[in-house]
């Protein structure tokens, strides 16, 4: 039986595509935009109960986005589309002409750092109060991804595939959306049970990995309007493996720090 027929037969997810624009206002922006709202409230919940300098960590917090949103539209540029810069290198300058979501996390860190470093900032604290929002915030990212429908998979009549024009296939947004709540309740979790610096930012490199390498398996190929592959491998799968590993090294250090952070001379007084 043709494989068109058996695609029509499947059971499979149906394809809504919602409309993409209202001017200059779309579902894509919306969601990433409700996203690092509650993304960002959720944090500045975890700083004040890890007693950091509110207005601090919210210009921290400002400085790690905004490097962060940069960097990923640089990187996806760079290593997704690398063709583009050489007949357009003008798009580099378009942030919203695609964004790579580790091409974000390596600018954030970026960001966070610099401003860490400059101003004093206790990183390890920081970084736990920022990862309590992130998973929150990635969802909706991630929603936004799915609503338009961005990141072709393979062809598949799987149950989980979507009923793409002209053939059934996954949808790497959405597949990765199912499976954000993990990360969500994971941090939650750990939230509760320590305040150990760096536990958070921890959670969150071990167990992203193993959700995102692989899924990049089902994306579909470069010429099939998915992502590119260097040696087999996408750019994501690169950075997944190269984030377990320092996952690795912060549990390392995180199970050596003290069990929760003393009290600053504030709240000591």
């Amino acid at each position: 039986m043709p494989t068109s027929i058996l695609t029509s037969l499947a059971l499979v997810l149906p394809f809504v595509r919602l409309p993409y624009s209202f001017g200059p206002i779309h579902p894509f922006g919306i969601l990433v935009g409700i996203g690092v709202a509650l993304g960002f409230k959720l944090a500045m919940r975890r700083a004040r109960a890890l007693d950091l300098d509110l207005e601090r960590f919210e210009r921290h917090v400002v400085w790690t986005v905004a490097i962060g949103f940069v960097s990923s539209h640089v990187l996806d540029t760079i290593f997704y589309h690398p063709e583009v810069l050489l007949s357009r290198p003008w798009e580099l300058l378009l942030i919203y002409q695609g964004l790579s979501s580790f091409g974000g996390f390596f600018g954030g860190v970026v960001g966070f750092i610099l401003y860490a470093r400059r101003h004093g900032v206790d990183p390890w604290r920081s970084a736990d109060a920022i990862a309590y929002g992130l998973p929150v915030g990635w969802l909706f990212g991630r929603m936004g991804c799915a609503s338009i429908h961005d990141h072709p998979g393979a062809l598949s009549t799987s149950p989980l595939a979507v009923d793409w024009p002209g053939g059934s296939r996954f949808d790497l947004g959405l597949l990765e959306l199912m499976l954000v709540p993990m990360l969500i309740v994971a941090v939650l979790f750990v939230a509760r049970r320590t305040k150990r610096p760096g536990a958070l930012i921890t959670t969150l490199a071990l167990l992203y990995p193993p959700i995102r390498f692989p899924l990049d398996f089902l994306r579909a190929s470069d010429a099939d309007g998915g992502d590119v592959r260097y040696f087999g491998w996408t750019p994501g799968q690169y950075a997944s493996a190269a984030l377990f590993v320092v996952g690795l090294a912060l549990l390392r250090r995180t199970l050596r720090a003290p069990a929760d952070p003393a009290p600053p001379p504030s709240a000591a007084a």
